[in-house]
């Protein structure tokens, strides 16, 4: 071989060296990156004593909606003095625990998902309007979903009672960050009777943002939607609709879609948020974005801001790698609807009946047969 060719070769060579070179860099860059971001979501998680009395007992003891009174109650008109009232009755103190870095169990994991329309840091007492338990089951490639009305009448550990959704905001104003995440984990746990092994709070901006990073999502919106009262950040309201049938929304669309309710009530929207988390995770699978490690950091960058979860990076990171194979039809959707509840004397709002509860619990676990009362809401 010619000098001339020789030296052709060999640049060539280093050529194409250098470009695999500053691809794995940029990849290396762009995976620091996404763990940054990651690490950015994680809080502390605080531990509050064990609740002693779960929902699915109290067919067998004392009602605690027997006795209430307007001093324990959180309406959704509550001002700071009165969320710092049902505080006083929340005792005991949590101690932080480091957030574990080891592999995920064999058993199914339990994940609270909360839904706000402030950013985890702002320092703001909010209200969660979404709540919903999630139920992984690895060995079974089984998930489900449980959405829990907002104004459901729970107790919080310590004896204090009020919405559901008041769970969070008064656990953050107590405790401060982290405290949200525990008091609204202890708050579910007891009303469910389930131990919740994790917590993540979301921002809504967080869900508009990531829907538009991936191109929008397609749902099948089952009646024609009028809202003449969709408020709006300025504290009016607007006129908001949609057709009945499937479509396309971006971000803003499918947020308005997710947060409305005054053409229905509650338990529709908790249906439609559950319609929306479908339409996310279907267009995640469409696109391959679990697989597409280029675009990871773009993706945890969008959540940055707006996650704050006591996950483990590690623990992250496997759900997303189980989450690559999962199949729509793996994933099944229950709801405590207005059928299993009954109301109770105000300031309070409603409660679950027990027994439907235990019955919710088992199918939404896969450990119970066919349930009624419960909202089953495959698609």
């Amino acid at each position: 071989m010619s000098l001339a060719k020789r030296r052709l070769l060999w640049g060539v060579t280093l050529s194409i060296g250098l470009i695999v070179v500053a691809m794995l860099l940029h990849l290396a860059l762009e995976w620091r990156q996404a763990l940054d971001n990651i690490e950015a979501m994680i809080v502390t998680p605080l531990t509050l004593p064990a609740p002693t009395i779960s929902a699915i007992d109290r067919e067998t003891t004392p009602s605690p909606f027997s006795a209430l009174s307007a001093t324990t109650a959180l309406p959704d008109s509550a001002t700071e003095s009165t969320v710092g009232h049902a505080l006083a009755s929340v005792s005991p103190s949590p101690s932080p625990s480091p957030t574990p870095q080891r592999p995920l169990p064999d058993t199914p994991l339990n994940v609270l998902l909360l839904g706000t329309d402030v950013q985890p840091d702002e320092g703001s007492v909010s209200r969660t309007d979404a709540v919903i338990l999630i139920h992984l089951d690895r060995k079974r490639d089984r998930v489900s979903m449980l959405s829990i009305p907002r104004d459901l009448w729970v107790t919080y550990p310590g004896n204090g009672q009020g919405r559901v959704n008041a769970a969070y905001a008064i656990g953050e104003k107590k405790y401060g960050r982290g405290g949200g995440i525990a008091l609204a984990r202890a708050t579910i746990e007891e009303l469910l009777g389930l131990k919740i092994d994790h917590c993540a709070v979301v921002n809504f901006e967080g869900f508009r943002e990531l829907i538009n990073l991936m191109g929008g999502i397609t749902i099948d919106v089952p009646t024609f939607i009028k809202d003449t009262a969709y408020p709006t950040e300025n504290y009016g309201t607007m006129t908001v609709t949609f057709r009945a049938g499937r479509q396309h929304m971006d971000g803003d669309r499918a947020l308005i879609y997710a947060r409305t309710r005054h053409v229905d009530s509650d338990f529709g929207r908790n249906q439609r948020q559950q319609q929306v988390l479908m339409a996310m995770f279907h267009r995640v699978q469409q696109r391959g974005l679990l697989r597409q490690l280029t675009s990871l950091d773009d993706y945890t960058g969008a959540l940055r801001e707006h996650v704050r979860t006591d996950m483990s990076r590690r623990t992250m990171l496997e759900l997303a790698q189980w989450g690559r194979h999962l199949k729509q039809t793996d994933i099944h959707r229950y709801a405590i609807d207005s059928k299993v509840i009954y109301e109770l004397k105000a300031p309070a709002t409603f409660a679950v009946r027990p027994r439907e509860l235990q019955r919710i619990v088992g199918q939404f676990t896969g450990t119970t047969g066919s349930v009624s009362g419960i909202i089953r809401t495959d698609d």
